[in-house]
């Protein structure tokens, strides 16, 4: 049977043709229940879903959708999975006073599926959670309340500031509970008797007073009674909205939530401050009884970082053009180096900013910085440009931000140390790297740029398969906030005669004088097998082993300079099963006799050396070139390559 609503009036019959309202009243004059009257029509989602708009425009406009829920605002949506009769009323407000009006709307038919929805079962519980599902303020977690703009800039996340775990207790933030059940969308507000308010707020609640964490707590039981509805429209995050006096976690005027992730055990929400429409707050939930675990905390700088990225990778053979990498995790923010956890948080935004993805950066070997925006450029509100998103870069032309557009600046390169990531720095007025608007301990929040100004990158990550170079800034002043980017080079790179590349390894450095020993390294990472080079993660994973095999680090590797090379086991072997020697370990070299294995000290073996010998390295570390294996053993195994590390000095 097709669906049918119906209607009856409760109030005086409207006159036909009657004009409309002026927008936001605020005369004297009370308004009249003609000023109340509304329109509804069913979605085009289901007949039981209900849009209602108000006639006029009034300031405050408030309604009983008589399902248990209530909502604000002149245009909202019902929500009515049962057949039955409802009540519908709207009550409007202005300076004079107050007037309703109802309409009754009739729902022919059940429909089932709208109860069974997975926002309303993540909320709720679904329909077996016969005692709804209670969330409470996850506050052991850095950010569980923060504030942001509003309109989000970067992702909808608390730009501007995170509470650290359990900084708001006293507060009665965390002592109230919030249970929702799907049955007449109850919500079971538990104060706990005492709620956390924005200080603009305290006026409406008797008792405020400042509880030493910053804003205002006041005494306050729940009236009971109370419903929750949620507003899903396609392409918008979902809406959940409670009935006054109630509200989630923080008081800001408002108890309308824009449910920005909702999972089994996460519920994040924001919600715009009504005394300053500029800032958005978040609150982030979890269920009550949850096994919280803290997170960890922030790890230690890195003794070693071992960042293995240099000058000669960053410019190539004379410059080299770098871009952001296509996909997630290339571009994001979060409280850590490499974290995007606030923003796109997993998301791929290449394609929603193309603008940002085809910009260039150029590095030359001469020490000047190109940056190439390719004729657009991501447009945000602190360049006072008046748009947002991809905009041309002739916006920028004549501007307090034109500084931000293509140009040419200075670079300068630090080598990584045993304590310190690489670094790159960039100088000029403008000058930047992926966002402009990041710079050493903050952000700008209006153009211009300062003049002359440097910006310093920490390379946290260089693969040299992929030349993947991940890029990060702290841009907080306590190391909480850090901006991260993934660049991979173009093919853009200039040729041509250059100076020989610092810490090459040559012929002169292997021989010496003529002859020159060689033995492995007695320290950790001189000996091992991994997955890249450089890696010993297979074995001995970062163990320092020269004690245990005193026979290899005791074996001699000589080379001179007519091409000879020696190899002097010095007495001793350290014998494996594939030498056909059993038992293993260290072993005397004569074991070796009447074998098939490894021939041990022999007479010179003429092997021409290529002229000169390059092997890439920072000359500080030619003792630790990977130039031979000290001994013959397949490198492969069905398809695995194993990548041996070996680490030697003179």
């Amino acid at each position: 049977m097709k669906k049918s609503i119906h209607y009856i009036y409760f109030a005086l019959l409207l006159l036909v043709g009657w004009a409309c309202t002026e927008e936001f009243r605020l005369t004297a004059e009370a308004p009249s229940v003609e000023d109340a009257n509304f329109n509804f029509q069913p979605t085009a989602q289901s007949a039981n879903i209900i849009q209602f708009t108000g006639v006029g425009d009034f300031f405050m406009m408030k309604w009983d959708l008589g399902n248990g829920a209530t909502a604000e605002g002149r245009t909202v949506t019902g929500l009515y999975p049962l057949a039955g009769t409802y009540t519908v009323t709207l009550t409007v407000f202005n300076a004079g006073g107050s007037e309703s009006f109802s309409r009754e709307i009739v729902i022919d038919e059940t429909d089932p599926t709208l109860l069974d929805r997975p926002v309303f079962n993540l909320l709720t519980g679904g329909l077996d959670a016969a005692e709804g599902k209670t969330w409470v303020i996850d506050s052991t977690r850095v950010g569980h309340f923060g504030v942001g703009p509003n309109p989000s800039v970067n992702g909808d996340f608390p730009e501007f500031y995170q509470a650290q775990p359990n900084e708001k207790v006293g507060s009665g933030m965390y002592n109230t509970r919030y249970t929702f059940k799907l049955e007449n969308f109850q919500f079971i507000w538990n104060t706990g008797g005492l709620v956390y308010l924005n200080a603009a707020q305290g006026s409406q609640f008797p008792g405020a007073f400042d509880p030493g964490v910053g804003d205002l707590s006041a005494p306050f039981v729940s009236p009971g009674g109370l419903t929750w509805n949620i507003v899903e429209e396609e392409g918008r995050n979902p809406v959940l909205s409670v009935s006054s006096p109630g509200f989630i976690g923080y008081f800001a005027g408002g108890r309308t939530y824009q449910i920005v992730r909702l999972e089994e055990n996460e519920m994040f929400l924001r919600f715009v401050d009504q005394s300053n429409e500029s800032l958005a707050w978040y609150v982030r939930l979890i269920p009550a009884g949850l096994q919280v675990v803290p997170d960890p905390e922030p790890e230690p700088e890195p003794e070693n970082p071992d960042v293995a990225f240099t000058l000669n990778d960053l410019v190539g053979p004379g410059k080299r053009t770098w871009m952001l990498r296509p996909g997630a995790g290339s571009f994001g923010v979060g409280p850590a180096r490499g974290s995007e956890a606030f923003f796109p948080n997993g998301t791929d935004i290449s394609g929603d900013r193309p603008c940002l993805w085809n910009d260039k950066f150029t590095f030359g070997r001469d020490g000047v910085f190109t940056y190439n925006a390719q004729g657009d450029i991501f447009a945000e509100d602190y360049m006072g440009l008046g748009a947002q998103g991809c905009v041309s870069e002739e916006l920028l032309s004549g501007t307090a931000a034109a500084a931000w557009g293509s140009g040419t600046h200075a670079f300068t390169f630090t080598p990584g140390t045993a304590t310190e990531f690489p670094k790159l720095t960039v100088r000029g007025t403008g000058a930047f790297i992926a966002l402009p608007k990041a710079f050493n301990g903050g952000e700008y929040a209006a153009a211009p740029p300062r003049a002359d100004e440097s910006v310093t990158y920490d390379v946290i990550g260089y693969d040299p398969e992929t030349r993947a170079l991940s890029l990060s800034i702290d841009i907080s002043t306590d190391g909480s906030l850090f901006w991260n980017f993934v660049l991979i080079p173009t093919s853009e790179e200039a040729t041509g005669p250059q100076e020989p590349a610092p810490g090459a390894f040559t012929l002169q450095d292997l021989i010496g004088s003529g002859t020159q020993s060689w033995s492995l390294e007695p320290a950790v990472g001189a000996f091992g097998v991994g997955p890249a080079p450089g890696s010993d993660s297979f074995f001995p994973n970062g163990l320092n082993i020269s004690g245990d095999r005193p026979c290899l680090w005791n074996d001699a590797f000589i080379f001179q300079a007519d091409g000879t090379y020696r190899y002097n086991a010095n007495g001793d072997i350290y014998a494996e099963d594939y030498m056909g020697i059993f038992g293993g370990g260290c072993q005397p070299e004569s074991n070796l006799a009447g074998t098939r294995g490894p021939l041990g000290l022999q007479a010179p073996i003429s092997t021409p050396l290529p002229q000169p010998l390059e092997i890439p390295q920072r000359k500080s570390r030619c003792a630790g070139q990977e130039l031979l294996s000290p001994f013959r053993k397949p490198l492969m195994e069905g398809n695995t390559v194993k990548v041996l590390r070996v680490k030697m000095r003179r």
